[in-house]
């Protein structure tokens, strides 16, 4: 009995001394503003992925080794991050007291840019904003180049939207048609969608395989927002002028639902460039029950949009620019009975409905299950004549350049410089030209891209033990994407005829092949009707993945394989008189099995230094945006069409000391079997040209670097910068096929091999000073470095036809085919911005936040942020300046005032 008893106490004094040898920190995080401690803040030793998160009641424990320092990051969506340097004391568990955070209220806008852009089938602009999701990383070098660098469009390591995958509670928002998620579709609703997980690259996620651009998860759950409310108003002179926004939360109430309710509104009577307007209202709704004895299920619905009418801008070229001594000239709108009126109006709305089910099984397993549907209903306005001059002001024909006299080039100078009506759209000669005649000249058309989808996710993770985690999900994904045109407004005539006027003229005595649609001859359409092309593009796509994860001492290691299926088809609602046979009802199914494979993991060389590495290869079915060669009027596939292959890798050194952390990365991309689409309109053949090149490789890579250095309390020194090279490293093929059907598809050779991928700067750098003060103010200002962006190029001018002329000598030949084929890069140039906030508390329970920021500072208005070369090239005189490229430019000096009261 003895011996038992001396063994129990042994027993029980050697666990409290081991329980008193634990070394690290405790404490209560709590709201600076209510008090009331806050769950699920993540706390993590910077660089060492070792951390925790807080219970419900805000506190909190976190063994670290003795005798070191750390930086301790608090972080939650809501809240502004808060670090604070600890030094531990070996056996000791250090009490913290209360961590204060403060909402987060910093909010600058959207970033100032011309709509980001890629060149659609009409060579016009769509817009793209995701400066909002990438901020919200935890990295320094995402979340700051997000907004350091967003004004000159700026792509983290060279990628497109459609190789970053954004989730919402668990199910994918990616369309298949294009492969992007549309930000839109959540435009005005900030505190809305700010419960954000961004995972940046080809590391690991726990919603899905991801990408190369990473994966932004969004949480819209109830329960995961604040309880109370927020109102925001806003004051700007970007793309809108006002906005206000409001949200607010009850809390997990006493009958287990938790509701959560937004409104945004955005309006601008006129923008930053002239002839545009914004309008736009966003709505956000969700519902959350738990169920279970202890809570173990919860069922959310979740639905929200934002319908939005927006006036655009169009790009045009330098000798416009420099006329006028403006480079925000907008040639879309013109004067009509005194008012502005743009031509090229954009119509969007994406509402969205998620219903979702997570299964808390135990403490280490949780089972996500989530049924998205969403119908996107998107239209741009634009110009359609027919047998009737060109109505584009900046139409090449009518520029100074065009004409051979002195005496005339100065007399359109002049003209376009003093008459609205001739650097404008003339909306008064339109109407004229109409008014006498039933069948009209001009109209306005709409081109809708509209989308059904329905997505179902479901994802399973369990952690094994304390070493392994499992993760399988599975992906189902139907959609239908809708493509037509529709009479907008036909300008005072009667009707317009359903024709292809190309075709009529260059099939003169053939009625059959004028026909836009046979199945309904000699059309008239009105207002409303649809006319031209009337397709669908049904695709359906099924995956499964698997992630195993392994976390060990200073160790963690990963990898991760998807399996996925995807089969496309075009269904034509219209019998196209140039492809009978091969427009109208459902074409050929393509089929498609791929699969990815990705691994990765980091070493703690020490408490404050840490390596990581990660590798991917995947081939991706091709976007159906980008697979046929006419999709407008037939069936006609890419040649040999097959899955895109991608192989890259990345490597990082992380730093986590009290004065100085960051993340220094290196990487390379290489792309196969791509396919690419520059859609045109063709001045002398009068039809619109597709051209698409296939088997398309490049190859990204580059350095990037993120830190931050405390220079002392209060004050932070934040250095970012990236020197990449994205370059094309082969001759693809190019297709060429005309609408109008009067030349035959043809083939070539693309000679690409060593030119730059054009769109984004290929070096940019930013430093900064911030300066926070426990009076709740924060200064920034930081100077952006932008270079080697270079404009997007035409395949035609690197074939073999624009060597076709007559040369005195090879050096001459030489020297002309240089010429043709070089690619402009644009100028360096930087911005200086700063930004300026503090937060109040207020009596009667208000918290008041104030924040405004300026961008370009120096009223830097030639910087030059896309541009492309025109699809056409000048066969008779050989010369680059017949169809010079077109540009957008960076806003001048703007600004952003933002004022927040939450109760």
């Amino acid at each position: 009995m003895n011996k038992f008893t001396f063994t129990l106490i042994a027993f029980l004094l050697a666990g409290f001394l081991v329980k008193a040898q634990e070394t690290g920190i405790s404490g209560r995080v709590i709201d600076t503003f209510t008090g009331r401690g806050i769950p699920d803040v993540s706390i993590q030793s910077e660089g060492l992925n070792v951390g925790t998160s807080t219970l419900e009641d805000g506190s909190f424990s976190l063994q670290l080794a003795g005798g070191e320092e750390f930086r301790i990051t608090f972080s939650h969506p809501d809240y502004e991050e808060f670090i604070r340097v600890i030094r531990t004391v070996p056996g000791r568990m250090q009490n913290l007291g209360d961590i204060h955070m403060m909402e987060a209220t910093t909010d600058f806008g959207d970033i100032p840019t011309m709509d980001f852009f890629d060149v659609d089938e009409d060579g016009d602009m769509a817009s793209q904003n995701i400066i909002g999701l990438l901020s919200a990383s935890q990295d320094l070098y995402l979340s700051q180049s997000a907004f350091k660098f967003g004004a000159t469009r700026f792509a983290v390591r060279g990628f497109d939207h459609e190789y970053t995958r954004t989730y919402i509670n668990g199910v994918n928002f990616n369309d298949q048609i294009r492969g992007r998620f549309n930000f839109g579709m959540v435009g005005g609703l900030n505190d809305a969608v700010r419960n954000r997980d961004v995972t940046m690259g080809i590391t690991n996620s726990r919603y899905g395989f991801g990408d190369l651009g990473g994966l932004n998860h969004i949480n819209t759950r109830s329960t995961s927002y604040h309880p109370g409310g927020r109102v925001t108003a806003s004051y700007t002179n970007r793309n809108y002028t006002l906005r206000g926004m409001g949200i607010y939360s009850t809390g997990l109430m006493e009958n287990n639902v938790a509701i959560t309710t937004s409104i945004g509104y955005r309006w601008a009577g006129e923008g930053y460039v002239e002839g545009t307007f914004y309008n736009s209202f966003g709505y956000f709704l969700s519902v959350e029950k738990l169920l279970g004895t202890n809570n173990e299920h919860s069922l959310s619905f979740t639905t929200f949009g934002a319908p939005t009418q927006r006036g655009m801008q169009g790009p045009s070229f330098d000798e416009v620019y420099d006329l006028l001594d403006n480079t925000y000239y907008n040639p879309n709108w013109g004067y009509q009975n005194g008012e502005k009126r743009n031509a090229r109006v954009a119509t969007s709305y994406d509402p969205a409905v998620i219903l979702s089910h997570v299964w808390t099984i135990n403490r280490n397993t949780e089972l996500m299950s989530g049924i998205g549907l969403r119908y996107n209903q998107y239209g741009t306005t634009a110009l359609n004549w027919y047998n009737a001059a060109d109505p584009r002001p900046d139409y090449y024909r009518y520029l100074p350049s065009y004409q051979n006299m002195p005496e005339i080039q100065e007399l359109y100078r002049q003209q376009w410089r003093r008459d609205v009506s001739v650097r404008q759209v003339n909306w008064d000669r339109l109407y004229d030209v109409n008014r006498d005649r039933d069948r009209g000249l001009y109209m306005v058309e709409e081109r809708h891209n509209d989308l059904m989808e329905m997505t179902f996710n479901s994802h399973f993770r369990t952690r094994v033990n304390d070493v392994q985690t499992i993760n399988i999900g599975i992906e189902a994904k139907k959609s239908k994407g809708m493509s037509y045109k529709t009479v907008n407004d036909l300008l005072g005539a009667q009707y317009w005829l359903d024709v292809d006027q190309f075709a009529e003229r260059d099939f003169q005595g053939d009625p059959q092949r004028i026909q836009n649609d046979m199945n309904n001859p000699n059309r008239q359409v009105r207002e409303g009707d649809v006319f031209g092309y009337d397709y669908d593009m049904h695709v359906n796509s099924a995956s499964i993945w698997f992630q195993n994860e392994f976390e060990f001492p200073r160790a963690e290691l990963f990898y991760a394989a998807q399996l996925s299926y995807t089969g496309f088809y075009r269904d034509g609602n219209m019998r196209n008189g140039r492809a009978p046979e091969n427009s109208y009802g459902k074409g050929e199914v393509h089929n498609f099995i791929d699969q990815g494979f990705k691994a990765g993991g980091n070493y703690k060389i020490t408490g404050r230094h840490m390596v990581a590495a990660n590798a991917i290869y995947q081939t991706k079915a091709p976007l159906p945006f980008n697979s046929y060669l006419s999709a407008r009027t037939k069936d006609n596939a890419i040649p040999e069409l097959s899955s895109e292959r991608i192989a890259g890798i990345d490597a990082s050194y992380i730093v986590a000391m009290p004065a100085v952390s960051g993340r220094i990365s290196v990487f390379q991309t290489n792309f196969y079997d791509q396919s690419e689409l520059n859609s045109f309109y063709h001045d002398a053949y009068r039809t619109f040209v597709n051209y698409v090149m296939t088997g398309v490789r490049k190859v990204h890579r580059g350095v990037e670097l993120g830190a931050s250095i405390k220079l002392t309390p209060n004050l932070d020194a934040r250095v970012l910068g990236t020197i990449a090279e994205y370059r094309y490293q082969n001759r693809p093929t190019g297709y060429i096929t005309y609408e109008n059907a009067s030349q035959p598809d043809q083939t070539e050779t693309v000679y690409l091999k060593n030119f730059f991928v054009g769109g984004t700067p290929q070096t940019a750098g930013s430093i900064g000073l911030n300066y926070s003060h426990p009076s709740f103010t924060f200064v920034e200002v930081s100077y952006n470095y932008f270079d080697r962006n270079y404009i997007q190029l035409t395949p035609i001018r690197r074939t073999e036809a624009v060597t076709q002329f007559p040369a005195y000598s090879q050096e001459e030949r030489s020297a002309r085919v240089n010429e043709i084929v070089a690619q402009e890069k644009f100028d360096a140039g930087g911005t200086l911005d700063a930004s300026i906030g503090r937060s109040f508390r207020l009596d009667g329970g208000y918290f008041l936040s104030i924040n405004f920021n300026v961008n370009n500072i120096l009223n830097k208005t030639d910087l030059k942020t896309g541009g492309f070369e025109q699809g056409r090239f000048d066969f008779n005189d050989y010369s680059i300046d017949a169809f010079p490229g077109k540009y957008y430019y960076s806003f001048g000096r703007n600004f952003f005032l933002n004022v927040g009261l939450r109760f």
